[in-house]
């Protein structure tokens, strides 16, 4: 008897035996069984789900991110409305991605707690993987990062039109050589606040210095500032 007829014949004698078995002893034979078949074929189409996943994620692109930093604001705070008019002003399509985040917080006091340490530590490896673009804070962490180099000399970094819109409102602070350097706006002015629910007092932008994305940062402060 060839493989092929075994195999059939093999079959037909499996299919029989299942059919005159109750349910309960059904499931359990299949289970007892088939399991480690099942498993292995449950593992097959895990692996691909995923690869499929990897692929059609790859096809995304990051072009903004920014963070919120000690928002104090007791009602939910959404920033989606927002982002997607910013897209809509960039003429960005469904896969421009904007990246936000609205629940780090940092006091950078004696005591530092473990929601702090985690805010950190993602602000660090955001900035290390030149992945962060904005932080939206208040004065106590402009002065923070601003003392590690962490910002643009915003007099320097903007084109000269949006400086001239933007001067008024920028708030200087000490560089790591202790120099006084224009490096954040107040966005208490905008219509930010009112429309993210944003409560930070004063509430300051800043462009991070390893911005990979900084034509698209100055878009944003643009679309901010002239209250598009």
């Amino acid at each position: 008897m060839s493989l092929k007829e075994t195999l059939k014949t093999e079959s037909r004698k499996e299919r029989e035996k299942m059919k005159k078995m109750s349910k309960n002893d059904l499931v359990w034979y299949i289970w007892e069984y088939y399991k480690l078949h099942m498993l292995a074929a449950l593992g097959v189409l895990l692996v691909i789900y995923l690869i499929i996943n990897m692929i059609y994620h790859s096809t995304f692109d990051t072009r903004l991110s920014y963070v919120v930093i000690n928002n104090a604001s007791t009602e939910p705070v959404d920033l989606e409305p927002f982002n997607t008019k910013f897209k809509e002003y960039m003429n960005y399509g469904k896969k421009d991605l904007i990246s936000s985040e609205t629940s780090l917080v940092m006091q950078h006091g004696q005591r530092t707690s473990e929601l702090e340490y985690a805010s950190m530590a993602k602000v660090s490896a955001l900035v290390a993987s030149q992945d962060l673009d904005l932080m939206i804070t208040d004065q106590l962490n402009i002065d923070h990062y601003m003392g590690l180099d962490a910002f643009f000399n915003l007099e320097e970094f903007l084109p000269d039109d949006l400086w001239q819109l933007a001067k008024d409102f920028v708030y200087y602070a000490a560089d790591s050589e202790g120099r006084q350097i224009p490096c954040a706006i107040d966005l208490n002015s905008t219509a930010f606040p009112a429309e993210t629910g944003v409560s930070i007092t004063p509430c300051y932008v800043g462009v991070i210095s390893g911005s990979g994305r900084t034509d698209t940062a100055i878009s944003w402060l643009r679309f901010v500032l002239e209250g598009q």
